[in-house]
């Protein structure tokens, strides 16, 4: 009997998750790592080298390692962290919040915030006086910011520089809340683990934006204060809604195999591109190319 390269994709991912959970329920000892979330970039390695393996006798072996892999990443983040991790009182970090901002120059005409954070609760909107201004709380809540100017332009980079921190309980959770300022036409680029992420962009004039992302639930709406906006998106096994304005033209590009999409208001151009109907007429226009895994990918109009 031949399977087919889904077949084999899915029969695999199943069968993993369920062995390991049997095996757990019946006190077998198992190894998982506790950090195996930061291993996500791996299902688009995965979904890279099964695009580049098509037609050949790879790819049934890389849709069998890619089922595995997934599963076993599944497994790991509901049960094996829970498992092994092991603080006591003299190792229990402590919770802080911290306050950072940068002043607005009057002759800043763009700026780029470049934010790479892990686990959490990431927000970005509203409008401030300053460049930026936020909040970030938190255990393993140490982060670096800094602001470089050149002639008009301003690059404001955050970094969280701890990420080991666990997925379940209130012990670990993160919180930042950003807010940028309106004048400026921003470029935003945004490398984020297993988070939610709520960004409402629109009060600012977005030119460019890049995300990166691996389990995690993110919404994310756009304003009609730029004419053309660039949007490029990667994710792990993630959850993505996307609000755009009702008058404004969407196009969609991407291979989205294991996508589950619902694209209210758009036309299937081919397997790859879905535009708005509205799309030639816009006067605003937004494009999205996207690269997703085991993704639920959601676009509304308002």
């Amino acid at each position: 009997m031949k399977f087919k390269n889904g077949q084999l994709f899915w029969g695999f991912l199943f069968l993993t998750i369920g062995i390991l959970f049997l095996l757990d329920k019946n006190n077998f000892f198992l190894v998982v790592p506790n950090e195996i979330w930061k291993y996500w970039p791996l299902l688009i390695v995965f979904w890279g080298v099964s695009i580049l393996t098509k037609n050949t006798t790879l790819k049934p072996i890389i849709s069998v390692l890619a089922g595995m892999f997934i599963g076993l990443f599944i497994y790991g983040s509901i049960s094996g962290l829970s498992h092994n991790y092991d603080f006591d009182d003299e190792t229990e970090r402590e919770f802080s919040t911290s306050t950072f901002y940068e002043d607005f120059r009057d002759s800043t005409e763009s700026a780029t915030l470049s934010l790479h954070t892990g686990i959490g609760k990431i927000s970005i909107g509203g409008k401030t006086d300053k460049l930026i201004s936020g909040t970030s709380s938190g255990f393993s809540n140490n982060f670096n910011f800094k602001t470089r100017y050149r002639d008009n332009s301003a690059r404001v980079v955050l970094r969280h520089t701890h990420d080991d921190v666990e997925i379940w309980g209130d012990k670990n959770h993160r919180i930042l809340e950003v807010s940028l300022n309106p004048m400026p036409e921003w470029e935003v680029d945004l490398k984020v683990g297993a988070a939610t992420v709520k960004l409402d962009l629109s009060d600012y004039k977005i030119s460019k934006f890049y995300l990166e992302t691996g389990a995690t639930e993110t919404e994310l709406t756009f304003g009609e204060l730029q004419k053309k906006v660039k949007a490029n998106i990667e994710m792990g096994a993630a959850s993505l809604t996307i609000r755009i304005p009702e008058k404004t033209g969407c196009l969609i590009k991407g291979d989205m195999v294991l996508v589950v999409k619902n694209f209210d208001g758009f036309d299937k151009i081919d397997k790859k591109r879905y535009q708005t109907l509205n799309f030639d007429d816009s006067e605003n226009k937004i494009f999205i190319n996207f690269d997703g895994g085991v993704s639920t990918f959601n676009v509304e109009r308002y």
